[in-house]
């Protein structure tokens, strides 16, 4: 094998290996204690895409979108820019950032523009797939918010969460999923 190639591969995977100490920044804003990393996040995605992906979509295309989808927080952070339904930052000013943290991660790496590609669809959100990859992006955030509140984290902390879940997920496919996420957390509010 090409030494050089095997360099850059490591390089590649140690660089994407920063996202288990980023944290998500709705969360530690919140004040939990042990906050998932954005890693976290992104390994229950691809979990999440294997038990519910539609046969029509492209499963390794969404495995591949989610792994690069918030690979550029490396070097931006975890940007928060909504609360609940309102928009609150420039969505676009993160997405160009870390378009060039990604840009910068695969420097020298011949399928660089594939993923860079990748990155632009899920922000585009046009395709099949990039509207897909949204609602598991919502469902996993209203998904962790309950398991916050099952751990005893006040449930007044997550309100905008839910909000904002719901934003994204009301009449579309994975709404039914959401919905009983919602019924979950009445139960443990009584």
């Amino acid at each position: 094998m090409d030494k050089q190639r095997i360099r850059l591969i490591i390089k590649i995977a140690s660089k994407a290996g920063e996202l288990k100490q980023v944290l998500r920044t709705g969360w530690v804003l919140k004040g939990v204690e042990n906050a998932e990393s954005v890693a976290d996040h992104t390994w229950r995605m691809s979990l999440l895409i294997m038990l519910l992906a539609p046969e029509n979509l492209d499963k390794l295309k969404l495995l591949e979108m989610n792994t690069v989808h918030d690979l550029g927080e490396i070097g931006v952070g975890d940007t928060k820019w909504e609360i609940g339904r309102r928009v609150v930052g420039s969505q676009e000013a993160k997405r160009r950032d870390e378009l060039k943290v990604m840009g910068e991660i695969f420097k020298g790496y011949d399928n660089q523009d594939k993923y860079l590609k990748l990155l632009k669809e899920f922000n585009d959100h046009q395709t099949p797939e990039a509207k897909f990859m949204k609602q598991l992006d919502k469902l996993d955030m209203a998904l962790q918010a309950l398991e916050y509140e099952q751990a005893g984290y006040p449930s007044e902390w997550f309100g905008e969460f839910w909000e904002n879940a719901e934003k994204y997920l009301e009449g579309q496919e994975l709404e039914p999923y959401f919905r009983e996420l919602e019924r979950m957390r009445k139960e443990i509010q009584k």
